[in-house]
């Protein structure tokens, strides 16, 4: 793929839409979306016939202008057409952000290649819990105000070795703000260094440890079934002191979003 000079993506700033920059902040702040996602996220208003249609047509502009493109795998194989391709910003996508917001030029770099399949359905699963919120505020009172993924989302801490979430939210109501790190667990990882890293949580919260927001956030951990959570649980149950028991929680990946919303209106 040729280089886009700055001044080519200076000249994108009046043709591209108010949604055509939503999808790339989006893409930004989660490395990677599927058509499907997408289409979730940008293209619900629009008739149900003619979604699809729309946010191919917006996608293949953007793609053809050099500011995303599409990995080698689908999600969902073929019969998931373009609803199943997935989505990244490319090195030039990331320039024209950076420019359109007055920032200094990301380092430059390779083009994102199609990653592992462990690596990418956990990336993805961190994508769909940011869609899910997105869509779940639509619904009800409040905004996803921060939403950020790893390595942005990372935590120093005085001993050098940094808090590594998976994500970090911010839920904000008119008159609260619920700060959240999130680890989206896929099952893939062993209880004892599940507990390590609860750990590393609560060793820095109960010793005056803040967040992005000068906030100590809570931690929940999602997961793919009820047992899996029950067992995360059982870990948390034999660290957490009276204090700090509420600090870690638990839930499914198909409850996070109502828990986050629950917690959020009923502090």
């Amino acid at each position: 793929m040729r280089r886009i000079t700055t001044t080519q993506l200076a000249a994108l700033v009046d043709q591209l839409s108010d949604r055509d920059h939503a999808i790339l902040a989006d893409l930004q702040r989660t490395l990677v979306l599927t058509g499907a996602h997408l289409q979730r996220l940008h293209f619900d208003h629009v008739n149900h016939n003619s979604r699809a249609r729309d946010r191919c047509r917006v996608l293949d502009r953007l793609t053809q202008r050099g500011l995303v493109s599409t990995l080698d795998r689908r999600i969902g194989g073929v019969r998931a057409g373009s609803a199943g391709h997935v989505y990244t910003l490319t090195p030039a996508g990331r320039r024209y952000l950076a420019l359109q917001r007055d920032q200094a030029s990301p380092p430059r770099s390779r083009r994102f290649h199609t990653p592992s399949a462990p690596f990418l359905n956990h990336a993805l699963a961190i994508s769909d819990t940011y869609v899910s919120l997105t869509e779940a505020s639509r619904h009800h009172e409040f905004q996803v105000a921060t939403f950020t993924t790893e390595p942005v989302c990372w935590q120093p801490t005085e001993t050098g070795r940094d808090l590594k979430p998976d994500a970090y939210t911010v839920l904000a109501t008119p008159t609260y703000r619920d700060c959240w790190w999130l680890e989206i667990d896929r099952a893939t990882e062993s209880l004892p260094k599940i507990s390590r890293k609860c750990r590393a949580y609560l060793d820095f919260l109960t010793h005056g440890g803040v967040g992005p927001h000068n906030v100590p956030p809570r931690i929940l951990f999602t997961t793919p079934d009820t047992d899996r959570s029950n067992a995360i649980k059982k870990v948390i149950t034999k660290l957490a002191s009276p204090e700090t028991q509420h600090v870690i929680n638990v839930t499914t990946h198909a409850d996070a979003p109502k828990f986050l919303i629950t917690e959020l209106f009923n502090p």
